[in-house]
């Protein structure tokens, strides 16, 4: 990583995204740390240490919004570890299947397939 310091916003970042999806933190620490340690920063001190702790919208709501734009971009490995995020959270199968499903009138049946199928991957025996 960086020589830089973590700024709080950073740490708050980490902390937020080894807690919820473990494995995809140690992931992207692992790939970006040494190669690409301000993308690491700027992902980790953002999106988990500023957006996730802002006031006025709870974590699952931030999650569902979170989990539509990935979906709607078609960035299906994000995708992938938002789902694992959300599962943390504690959405359910069913509630993800149903918030993918509300995309098809709006973003094409594509991409619901597409997102219901990376929840499949994320929670296999459901």
């Amino acid at each position: 990583m960086s020589s830089t310091p973590a700024s709080p916003n950073m740490q708050k970042g980490l902390a937020f995204f080894r807690k919820h999806n473990p494995a995809a933190a140690q992931a992207l620490e692992e790939k970006l740390g040494d190669f690409a340690p301000d993308l690491l920063r700027l992902v980790a001190e953002f999106p988990f240490g500023e957006m996730y702790g802002r006031e006025g919208l709870g974590p699952k709501v931030r999650q569902a919004a979170t989990l539509s734009a990935l979906a709607c971009g078609g960035h299906d490995n994000q995708l992938r570890i938002h789902i694992g995020i959300a599962h943390s959270l504690g959405f359910t199968r069913d509630e993800l299947v149903e918030l993918f499903m509300q995309l098809a009138p709006y973003a094409g049946f594509p991409v619901t397939i597409n997102a219901v199928l990376a929840v499949k991957e994320v929670y296999p025996d459901s």
